[in-house]
């Protein structure tokens, strides 16, 4: 398993902005030292909290200060966008990465941005597919391409900067639909199911057996291996490691607080309920931390949680820790340490975690 961390970014209205992007960026150096292999940024333009409309800006400058750690758009959302520019611009940036940009996008979930651009949910899916087949030949071919679509139109063009890597890799994140699981397993790309996603739901949404079974369906029917399909899904979860699951869960309560007020009053509770009928009043902390569920408590506790999560989806390929600011710097790098240190080695096949406590215990004579 592979271990990265996704930010929307969150960082609430009273905080210090401009602050906060240098934050982003101590916190994606502090990922590349601690070893996680990928670091993915959001788009959004409204709501208040999360408060970065371009991620290439910001990948940009965190690529100037790493040099190992993948970084992806996660993601650059395609129906606000000339699919054209959205190509150049990010074949432009593998160059400024060495070639360490994972290309992330999405169809524009969150309903104040649709609002802001007029974009109906109706809209919104096919102006992403259509995109998505632009962005790819130009991204993937050096000839000229012409595309004639309901929405965007492309006549005999071809970038001027190709990007680094030979095969972009893509990834398409997944909210309302399974559409887009099924499409990334047919198609070979990297799929990512956002935090919220409960293992198993019943609600208004999928959950995340259903994101697994879409994706199989999709590399199998393109006659694509399941289990490399399965490799490339990224599952992002709610990550808080300390001394304890208590003491965990006192360091963030607040926070949790703050951005569920925030993402309940955007009308995103639906997608995390496992019954329709649920008022939001019943989305408590305790109640997200026991059934989305977190991964939260001691490294023992998240090893377990992980575990289960794990066989319970049947596998995927990479853990995306969602960042948060539910709690000050020192606390929350603290969390990213511990997991590290005690957890990721437990998972990405790199150290024989059994053999060392073996060794350890016959040199104490036990």
């Amino acid at each position: 398993m592979r271990f990265g961390l996704f930010t929307m970014p969150e960082h609430p209205p009273h905080e210090n902005w401009t602050l906060s992007y240098d934050r982003d960026i101590d916190r994606i150096v502090t990922a590349e030292k601690l070893g996680f292999n990928e670091f993915w940024i959001g788009e959004h333009h409204t709501g208040g909290y999360e408060n970065v409309p371009m991620p290439e800006l910001l990948i940009a400058k965190a690529s100037a200060v790493t040099s190992r750690i993948r970084l992806g758009t996660g993601v650059v959302n395609l129906p606000y966008h000339d699919p054209f520019l959205v190509a150049e611009r990010l074949a432009f940036l593998d160059h400024l990465t060495h070639g360490r940009l994972d290309f992330g996008f999405g169809g524009g979930g969150l309903p104040s941005d649709r609002a802001l651009f007029g974009m109906s949910s109706e809209e919104a899916k096919p102006r992403t597919n259509e995109a998505l087949e632009i962005i790819w030949n130009l991204l993937s071919s050096r000839k000229p391409y012409t595309f004639e679509g309901q929405y965007f139109s492309v006549k005999n063009r071809r970038l001027q900067v190709p990007p680094l890597q030979a095969e972009p890799p893509f990834a398409v994140a997944g909210l309302t639909g399974t559409h887009n699981f099924e499409l990334c397993g047919s198609r070979g790309w990297k799929s990512l199911s956002v935090y919220f996603t409960p293992l198993v739901g019943g609600g208004a949404a999928p959950d995340l057996r259903d994101h697994a079974n879409a994706i199989v369906k999709g590399a199998e029917e393109a006659g694509r291996d399941p289990q490399k399909a399965r490799d490339n899904w990224a599952v992002v979860r709610e990550v808080y490691v300390s001394t304890s699951r208590e003491q965990a869960m006192a360091d963030i309560r607040e926070g949790v607080r703050i951005s569920y007020d925030y993402l309940l009053g955007l009308g995103l509770g639906a997608l995390m309920k496992k019954d329709a009928d649920m008022p939001d009043a019943d989305l408590t902390f305790d109640w997200m931390v026991e059934e989305i569920p977190w991964i939260i408590g001691s490294p023992e506790d998240c090893i377990r949680q992980l575990h289960e999560l794990n066989e319970e989806t049947g596998g995927f390929g990479t853990l995306l820790i969602n960042v948060r600011d539910w709690t000050t710097s020192d606390l929350y790098n603290r969390s990213l340490e511990l997991f590290a240190r005690y957890v990721m080695p437990q998972f990405n096949g790199q150290n024989d975690m059994a053999l060392r406590n073996e060794l350890a215990n016959e040199a104490l004579g036990r």
